[in-house]
């Protein structure tokens, strides 16, 4: 069993020392030394020899590291938290520098912090295997006080765990930039209770001041007002990521091709997050058809009623009701 790790440890090693000169020391003498213990030490707690051979391979730095004193302690705490063989090993492999942080200082305590939030051990599973590095961070000084800043606000306990999961990074701004951008979406109407509050969050920290301002401007050109531009952002915060060309493309068929108003565009924002190829040009197609044969009426064509409906429920309506005797509906759905 040794034996088919050490050949293709060594090996790797020796690749990657030749590559990375400050880790030229884990020569293959030094490895034959300590690698029975190595291997055995990961084999007791359930590691697969591939997965051995993966992480000493490509993390050769952990061979530097005392195994008693360092790696064992870590393996048995995060076994005791629940986390399996194949979770440890994703650890490690995302970051072998976790090994080396305090277990009383840093790792108990952010693990307590994490688990306080998720709703049950699966979950903190999950957040802690997303976010490995959250580990090695201090937490306390940014991502504690910020999510206690979206509690004192009331936003439910389980969208915080869910934009903990997903959105790690925004928890660790800086405290009072965190606090000015939740008073800016908070005078711009989003209720925390609601997901949207925390949607917005996302956009706004990811763009500038100037690219806000230009996709501001670029709604304007189309005959959106401000208030308008922002009650479409309170209804689908996405408004502002999309790109210009998209929208600037969308606009142009929706508006000018197919007649609808800047109003009636407004109305429905979720259409600037479909897929414009894929989901607004080929439902658009199939009701201009169907407008040129009289088969439906131009009152009952509202955006919203070719945009919003699920994909079967809008195949019942427009495309399976008439396909049979205008085979070209089929073909327009399916972009044929």
């Amino acid at each position: 069993m040794y034996s088919y790790i050490c050949k293709n440890l060594i090996k790797n090693i020796a690749n990657v020392s030749l590559k990375t000169p400050h880790l030229s020391f884990l020569n293959a003498r030094y490895f034959s030394v300590k690698n029975d213990s190595t291997v055995s030490l990961f084999k007791n707690y359930g590691f697969t020899e591939p997965q051995i051979t993966s992480l000493l391979s490509k993390r050769p730095s952990i061979l530097s590291i005392n195994e008693d004193k360092i790696i064992r302690p870590k393996l048995e705490l995060f076994s005791s938290y629940g986390f399996s063989a194949d979770d440890i090993f994703h650890i490690l492999l995302s970051d072998i520098e976790i090994l080396r942080r305090s277990i009383k200082n840093q790792i108990i305590p952010c693990c307590e912090f994490l688990k306080s939030v998720a709703r049950d051990n699966e979950s903190f599973i999950g957040i802690v295997k997303r976010c490995t590095w959250v580990l090695k961070h201090n937490f306390k000084s940014n991502m504690e006080p910020n999510i206690g800043v979206l509690r004192d606000y009331g936003v439910p306990e389980y969208r915080i765990e869910r934009f903990l999961r997903y959105q790690p990074r925004a928890l660790m701004l800086d405290s009072e930039r965190f606090k000015m951008i939740v008073r800016e979406i908070l005078e711009m109407g989003f209720e925390p209770v609601k997901s949207h509050f925390l949607r917005a969050f996302t956009v706004v920290i990811g763009l500038s001041k100037e690219t806000r301002e230009r996709k501001w401007d670029m709604y304007r050109k189309w005959g959106w007002t401000d208030d308008e531009i922002l009650s479409a952002f309170r209804k689908q915060p996405g408004v502002l990521v999309a790109s210009e060309e998209k929208v600037e493309h969308l606009f142009e068929f929706l508006i000018k091709k197919m007649g609808w108003s800047a109003s009636e565009v407004w109305s429905c924002p979720i259409v600037i997050m479909h897929s414009f190829e894929n989901w607004t040009m080929p439902r658009c197609f199939v009701v201009q058809f169907l407008l040129s044969k009289g088969l439906v009426l131009k009152k009952d064509i509202t955006l919203s009623r070719v945009i919003v409906p699920m994909e079967n429920r809008f195949k019942e309506r427009y495309v399976d009701k008439y396909c049979l005797e205008y085979p070209e509906v089929l073909k327009l759905y399916t972009g044929k």
